[in-house]
């Protein structure tokens, strides 16, 4: 069998490399760790801080479609399940859910523009 092709690389090839993924991970490690102690969704957010207001608001949201990817996708709970875990409202859910999607499948688009093979002009 042939070796993956990340086999090799140093521990750290994945790490947070900008301000940027270090904020969204900070940040995911903080709203873990506070939804886990009960907190609902909003309090568990309320002490992110991130220089940049739209960047803090982009990270909030990440978040909640990460949670919705874990427990809605893999763990089939459903999204009012969710809402009532989360204390947010199912529209809320349903909004992330749908921009979840659109992102997948403008990333897949993109993807297979840029694959090889592609015809080009």
């Amino acid at each position: 069998m042939t070796d993956a092709w990340y086999d090799g690389l140093p521990d750290d090839a994945f790490a947070a490399t900008t301000e940027i993924d270090k904020a969204y991970r900070n940040a995911e490690a903080i709203i873990r760790e506070r939804l886990a102690q009960g907190l609902d969704y909003e309090r568990a957010c309320e002490v992110i801080q991130v220089k940049d207001d739209a960047l803090r608001k982009n990270i909030i949201e990440d978040m909640l479609k990460v949670l919705i990817s874990e427990e809605h996708f893999n763990r089939k709970l459903s999204l009012e399940e969710m809402a009532g875990k989360l204390k947010v409202s199912v529209e809320r859910l349903k909004s992330a859910k749908l921009d979840m999607i659109e992102d997948v499948k403008d990333a897949s688009i993109k993807e297979f523009y840029k694959s090889p093979g592609y015809p080009r002009k």
